[in-house]
């Protein structure tokens, strides 16, 4: 594994300047270069200097909004720990200031060793806690010399469990350096044990991707949508629009706009060029003209308050094998879906949704236009929430439990 990370590192050393200059030009050009320079690890610290404090890792906003009620409860039980959280994207940044209130966020360091021991020096971290299964072999490594390191909400996909069976001896040997692995569901447990050859350090805690739920009355909504009836599409992919359109037949099925949020609002263009092609009348949001029968969302933040106000919903990224996206974002607001048939990344909220008879499965044009045209009533939505909360008590005990058991030790 040493000569591996050599190359490894040797590989980074020399592509890092050329990939750092162009990196940064590209994403200027964009709009998206602030605090860009954090990446390899220029991080303003404020003053900031504290007692001990934990350090989260999340990849982006869903990561770090699944976290409250974890930072919550440890601030709870250790007053004088500071949060610190590091993210892959700006968004996720932004949202572990504003949502989590950290005592400070910052873009992760990419695989940067010098970097990460000077963090953990410098902000007295007492535990490293990667949210999903983020795998950086120096992050990894680095830090794991210095604190003990978990990971929380892991889970190992069909896909990426062919691949770490394929590198078996590589991921094994990183998968080793954390003091605990929590994982999403018993099959996620079985995979990492089968990967490490051992089941000791390895839980299932369960999926914090589905703990806090949000009252109508805090999510703002769109005033101009409030009291018109569309059909939302949410997170959607490319190629999965067309297969939506297609079981509309250029017609509206009753609805008054159809709205289309993609996953990745810099296909908002293109997007419009596909549905203009169905024959359709289409807007951007920015354009602010709700007068077409189409609009796209190109703007961040909207998807809670439309979730509130649509009248049928679908969740995209199940047309295609990506794997879904969570579901439990609209369902917390008492509003049933539709999906693809590729739930394979939130099985476990997707399995108790379906159980309450919360979610539609759409496998073909006639189960969508029997969707689109069933009358919405589901008594089922209190039941569902008792059965949520009590399994977000055991996981956010579980993994508390286990982060305080770590503090509590070092300031002994």
């Amino acid at each position: 594994m040493q000569i591996l990370l050599f190359i490894y590192n040797f590989i980074l050393i020399i592509l890092t300047p050329v990939l750092s200059i162009a990196g940064y030009f590209i994403l200027r050009k964009k709009g998206k270069h602030q605090h860009y320079w954090e990446r390899f690890g220029f991080i303003r610290i404020n003053d900031f200097k504290p007692v001990k404090s934990v350090w989260f890792h999340c990849a982006s906003v869903g990561e770090v909004r699944s976290i409250k009620k974890i930072a919550d409860t440890l601030r709870q039980d250790n007053p004088e720990i500071s949060i610190v959280i590091s993210t892959m994207t700006a968004a996720g940044r932004q949202a572990a200031i504003d949502y989590i209130q950290a005592d400070t966020a910052f873009l992760l360091p990419i695989e940067n060793s010098r970097a990460v021991s000077m963090i953990i020096s410098y902000m007295n971290v007492s535990v490293l806690v990667i949210v999903d299964t983020e795998l950086w072999p120096n992050l990894i490594f680095t830090a794991s010399s210095c604190v003990p390191v978990f990971l929380i909400n892991g889970r190992i996909s069909d896909k990426t469990y062919k691949t770490y069976k394929r590198f078996k001896f590589i991921f094994k040997r990183v998968l080793k350096r954390f003091s605990a692995i929590m994982t999403k569901s018993e099959l996620d447990e079985e995979r990492f044990a089968n990967i490490l050859g051992d089941s000791g350090k390895i839980i299932t805690a369960g999926n914090i991707k589905f703990q806090e739920r949000k009252s109508k009355d805090s999510v703002k909504t769109i005033k101009e949508l409030e009291n018109v009836k569309f059909f939302l599409s949410a997170s959607t992919h490319k190629g999965e629009e067309e297969i939506i359109l297609s079981w509309f037949d250029g017609k509206m099925a009753g609805f008054d706009k159809l709205i289309f949020v993609p996953r990745h609002i810099e296909r908002a263009v293109e997007i419009k060029e596909i549905i203009e092609n169905c024959g359709y009348t289409v807007s951007l949001y920015s354009e602010n003209d709700f007068t077409k029968q189409v609009m796209i969302i190109d703007a961040f933040g909207l998807l809670e308050g439309l979730y509130i106000s649509a009248d049928k919903i679908f969740i995209g990224g199940s047309l295609k094998k990506i794997g879904g996206h969570n579901i439990y974002e609209a369902l917390q607001f008492e509003k049933t879906v539709a999906v693809g048939k590729y739930m394979f990344s939130f099985k476990e909220i997707f399995d108790e949704a379906k159980e309450f008879g919360l979610v539609t499965v759409i496998n073909n044009k006639a189960e969508a236009w029997q969707f689109l045209s069933k009358l919405e009533k589901n008594n089922n939505f209190i039941d569902f929430f008792n059965r949520i909360d009590k399994i977000n008590q055991n996981t956010v005990s579980a993994i508390t439990d286990t982060i305080n058991a770590v503090i509590n030790k070092k300031g002994s």
